[in-house]
């Protein structure tokens, strides 16, 4: 009797705890379809929540937030000095200010009204393509630091490429430069601690970008820092495409050759891009590091250089510098985008390595090309990712009956995310054509008003086009079922993709 008495007593507990934890999950069921960002993604919070809360709940606490509320709350703690800091910085960027973009008087005033970092003058850009280029930029401007290097990369890998950084910023810091190293824990999930581990004893202050926040660290893991930054003195910057690997060189087996764009910057843009890395340092670690704000414009660098001086064109690029991410009050990637293609009057070209875009991005994309603008995409046919490589192929759905080209290029994995916009506007950074990149991961891209770069960027995508195979859009209907049928599975999900 007594053993029939425990196990009743068992099931009647069991019963009052499912009951709670089922209470719980349509109270957050409620919140979903309240606070989801689409109607997709609620109603799937929703029944999964309420059919079976016990396994959905850790999942919705951590990958259902779409707001990243305690990032900029933390900047109202910060100290005075902190606060004067970030005010002489901002003070010194408006001595730049750039009101008007020749061809974009919309684009300007959308940058206004955003309260972001505005559209500077007096940068110099230089575009730099594949990895052998940028790294070797990036070393070269590394060995040329006399006070300070920042780092901050979604990926770091233990390979000889990460090695290579790791030596080069040793010996800087044998030199007496300080150098300061943020990483994305999950992106970095492979780093080894022996790596972290012998950057610190060389002196270097090294932090993944939720360390500090201990347990609460994994209810943040849905928000990634994809950010790609390198900054040596407050003279240059680079933003782009590469993080740290050898795969950036083409020597992954699997994915072969590696396409990607990153820039390297100078002149105010270089404080634009300082700040940022700031921001995520300060969430990081919470302090400040002392570093130069005094803008040190592109057009006094030429001047020294007297090749560069022959081109004032390129001594005076009119550069903005757009962080994104979950911890804007408004949906700035999201609304910038759209800004950007509505914007479009002849040609609008876009390469990018993940397209599963949200319905805004879907349908500024129809009408582009209903203004008959030039309407390019540029996506790979090597995927990293064999989810996001079929979800793209459910949109040929939606742009059917559209004149949008689409390429797949062959030659190996392209990875770089780049916009092209008319003669007005190239951009180039972090940003995928996707709901993680537009709504959930802070990210950051550097947009170039000057034509003479433009015609850069529209060579070197018209090269890639060279290399890729035209799409057709209607040839979706004539793949298989099941390609067609887990293609539009995904499709379903992407909103929580």
């Amino acid at each position: 009797m007594l053993g029939i008495e425990l196990v009743e007593e068992s099931f009647y507990i069991f019963g009052i705890l499912y009951f709670m934890v089922e209470m719980i999950g349509i109270y957050y069921a409620f919140h979903a379809v309240m606070n989801t960002r689409t109607s997709q993604a609620a109603i799937a919070w929703a029944i999964s929540l309420i059919i079976i809360p016990v396994l959905i709940l850790p999942l919705y606490w951590i990958f259902g937030n779409s707001r990243f509320y305690a990032y900029m709350e933390s900047f109202r703690n910060a100290s005075l000095d902190d606060i004067k800091t970030a005010k002489k910085a901002f003070l010194e960027l408006q001595r730049y200010h750039v009101e008007d973009i020749t061809g974009m008087a919309d684009i300007s005033c959308t940058v206004d009204n955003l309260e972001h970092l505005p559209f500077t003058s007096h940068n110099s850009v230089k575009l730099l393509i594949n990895g052998e280029k940028t790294y070797t930029a990036m070393i070269q401007a590394i060995e040329e630091a006399k006070d300070y290097v920042l780092l901050q990369f979604y990926i770091i890998k233990n390979d000889h490429v990460g090695e290579t950084f790791r030596q080069v910023l040793t010996k800087k810091m044998q030199q007496g430069v300080r150098v300061y190293f943020l990483y994305d824990g999950l992106g970095s999930f492979t780093l080894s601690a022996r790596y972290i581990q012998e950057l610190r004893e060389a002196g270097a202050h090294v932090t993944a970008f939720n360390e500090r926040k201990g347990v609460g660290k994994y209810l943040h893991i849905n928000f990634r820092n994809h950010r790609k930054i390198l900054i040596v003195d407050g003279l240059k910057a680079f933003v782009g495409g590469l993080n740290l690997g050898q795969e950036y060189l083409g020597e992954d087996k699997k994915m072969g050759y590696w396409r990607d764009t990153h820039v390297m910057l100078s002149g105010p843009s270089v404080q634009a891009t300082q700040s940022i890395f700031v921001k995520d340092w300060y969430w990081s670690v919470g302090c400040v590091p002392e570093l130069n704000w005094q803008v040190q414009t592109a057009k006094s660098l030429c001047q020294s250089n007297t090749k560069l001086e022959n081109d004032s064109q390129l001594c005076e690029q009119k550069v903005m510098i757009l962080d994104t991410g979950p911890a804007d009050q408004k949906p700035v990637c999201s609304l910038f985008f759209c800004a950007l293609i509505n914007q479009a009057k002849a040609r609008l070209w876009i390469a990018t390595p993940y397209f599963v875009p949200d319905a805004e991005v879907i349908n500024a994309l129809k009408n582009a090309a209903l203004r008959g603008v030039d309407v390019r995409l540029i996506l790979p046919e090597i995927y990293d990712h064999y989810y996001v490589y079929l979800t793209s192929f459910a949109y040929y759905r939606e742009l059917q009956g559209y004149q949008i080209s689409i390429y797949r290029y062959t030659k190996g994995f392209s990875h770089q995310k780049v916009i092209l916009v008319d003669d007005s506007l190239a951009g180039i950074g972090t940003v995928n054509l996707d709901n993680r990149s537009i709504h959930l991961n802070f990210e950051v891209m550097a947009y170039v008003a000057e034509q003479s770069f433009n015609q850069q960027v529209a060579d070197m995508l018209e090269y890639d086009m060279k290399n890729c195979y035209r799409d057709e859009i209607s040839d979706f209907e004539k793949r298989p079922f099941w390609f067609r049928a887990i293609s539009r599975v995904f499709y379903l999900m992407s909103p929580i993709l």
